[in-house]
């Protein structure tokens, strides 16, 4: 396969699935979605396997700068889900659903953090 025909075919992917999650949602079907997603994942794994080129997809400057994003990312979202956690603690005296959200909101946080450090060690051990 050739990559002009790869990027032709993740593009008809791409649109089949967009279009199959939007009619399922519109039926209020919303387990059809999660077996798309699913799916497509599997034909773009299946594609990427059988594109046979010389030219280089990803370089090793794009894993870098995904890093240092996927950092970032986890620094800025941990300080404003704590700040927003505080906050919402703070306005739910009278409203148990703002609490709710707060508790929400902290329980990602942690999670979030929790399965950053086991896949970092994964990896780190791994190489």
């Amino acid at each position: 396969m050739t990559l002009k025909k790869y990027n032709v075919y993740r593009l008809v992917i791409i649109i089949l699935l967009s279009i199959s999650i939007s009619v399922s949602i519109s039926l209020q079907n919303y387990y059809l979605p999660i077996i798309f997603v699913i799916s497509a994942s599997l034909a773009m794994y299946y594609c990427r396997k059988q594109l046979r080129t010389e030219k280089v997809l990803v370089d090793e400057r794009d894993y870098q700068v995904a890093g240092q994003a996927a950092r970032y990312t986890l620094y800025i979202f941990a300080w404003l889900g704590a700040i927003s956690t505080f906050v919402l603690m703070a306005l739910s005296k009278d409203n148990q659903s703002l609490f709710d959200l707060s508790q929400f909101i902290a329980i990602s946080i942690c999670f979030i953090l929790l399965l950053n450090a086991l896949i970092f060690k994964y990896l780190s051990k791994k190489k």
